[in-house]
């Protein structure tokens, strides 16, 4: 054993593994050097119908004074002509909240503060509606939320200041009903635009489902050629032996197989047995699945083919990167310049966005859907195109040698 240990490659495995651990934490732990994300031209729309007058804060005012940056956030304003539109845009992807200022806005402040200066208490506070896109998972969903309730708190703010001004040049009184909505002549309400129901998982679930498959991929090709290997020696033992070609085609096969189990599996598991929701046929979910499943095996049976027993080296960290940087669990927009790079690259990302259509936007391609699987199709067209080439090469040249 001690001559072994003396032997210098016997320690190159270590040293390989360490050094790629030194640099994934490099990559990585800036991520979380951070004390919150920070998103930039966060996209959100406002709707100003409002069509009276008012001398306080008008639909126009608001929509003059939006806010351009909260909590390091930075947002990038769209105008909608009205709240159909709106809603559209939202359930297109194309924004993750809105602020819609009804026609009656301006005539319900001025109903407020006639009210207050002439003691009525039956009036209501002026509102606003906020329109949330629940589909971009929690960090976007409260991001939006936020901003858009900070808006409104501002205009009321503002508002409550002017109307106290004016009560107290007119040494008008207030009953307790009254100071109350003098506090607050701002509400406003909350809407889900896509109406999704509440077994969304925090919009984690397309995450999931492409962590599953990246992981069943690079698991699949490792565990596939090892034991193709033992049976192909098994089979040799007993005088018959495997050319190297019928045992690539037998490991694809073995892959495709593999790849429409475990498409089948996650929709039972998801949407059969925890009930998570879904905007669109599951058939069709399970055909995006699977082309999924496709796409990440024959990504890591190509790296194996290539590099061989060393391909692990190289398959565990594109898996990790493609995953980290896929926008699924944090949003691309908080990542350092390195992961939106790789975002760009690995098909992972497109695999998030794809699902995440089908399942929260009806699969609508304006949506993300037809960039997703365009992209998703060159890849898996570009990965099995060369462990074909390859099979074919090695068929070629055992033609050769015979």
């Amino acid at each position: 054993m001690k001559k072994l240990l003396k032997i210098s490659s016997t320690w190159m495995p270590i040293w390989i593994i360490a050094i790629l651990m030194l640099c994934m934490i490099s990559i990585y732990l800036p991520v979380f050097g951070g004390t919150s994300p920070r998103l930039t031209d966060f996209p959100l729309i406002i709707v100003d119908e409002d069509e009276g007058i008012s001398s306080f804060i008008t639909g126009k005012e608001i929509a003059d004074h939006l806010i351009k940056k909260q909590d390091g956030h930075t947002f990038s304003w769209k105008v909608a002509a009205n709240k159909e539109a709106a809603i559209q845009e939202l359930k297109n992807n194309q924004a993750y909240g809105a602020l819609v200022i009804p026609t009656d806005y301006s005539k319900e402040i001025i109903e407020l503060r006639d009210a207050l200066m002439t003691g009525k208490t039956e009036v209501k506070p002026a509102h606003l509606e906020l329109l949330i896109n629940e589909g971009g998972g929690r960090t976007t969903t409260t991001i939006a939320t936020s901003a858009l309730e900070t808006l409104v708190t501002t205009a009321s703010t503002t508002i409550s200041s002017h109307l106290k001004e004016e009560l107290i040049q007119n040494n008008s009184q207030l009953s307790p009903k009254n100071a109350i909505l003098l506090a607050n002549p701002l509400q406003y309400t909350l809407t889900n635009a896509l109406g999704l129901p509440e077994r969304t998982n925090n919009g984690m679930t397309p995450f999931m489902i492409v962590l599953i498959t990246s992981i069943s991929g690079i698991m699949g090709v490792n565990m596939i050629n090892g034991y193709l290997k033992t049976s192909s020696a098994s089979v040799k033992s007993e005088g018959y032996s495997l050319s190297k070609t019928e045992v690539m085609n037998a490991s694809m096969l073995l892959g495709v197989i593999l790849s429409a189990l475990v498409a089948a599996v996650l929709q039972i598991a998801v949407f059969g047995v925890f009930g998570s929701s879904h905007s669109t046929s599951i058939w069709l979910i399970f055909l995006f699945t699977f082309l999924c499943c496709l796409t990440m095996h024959f990504q890591f049976k190509m790296i194996s083919l290539f590099l061989g027993k060393w391909g692990m080296l190289v398959m565990f960290p594109i898996n990790i990167m493609g995953i980290f940087s896929s926008g699924g669990a944090v949003p691309i927009a908080t990542l350092p310049f390195i992961h939106h790079f790789f975002s760009n690259i690995l098909p992972a990302r497109y695999m998030v966005d794809g699902l995440r259509v089908m399942l929260y936007y009806n699969g609508r391609i304006q949506a993300g859907l037809g960039v997703a699987l365009f992209v998703i199709l060159i890849y898996f067209v570009l990965f099995l195109g060369i462990c074909l080439a390859v099979a074919y090469r090695v068929h070629r040249q055992e033609l050769v040698k015979r």
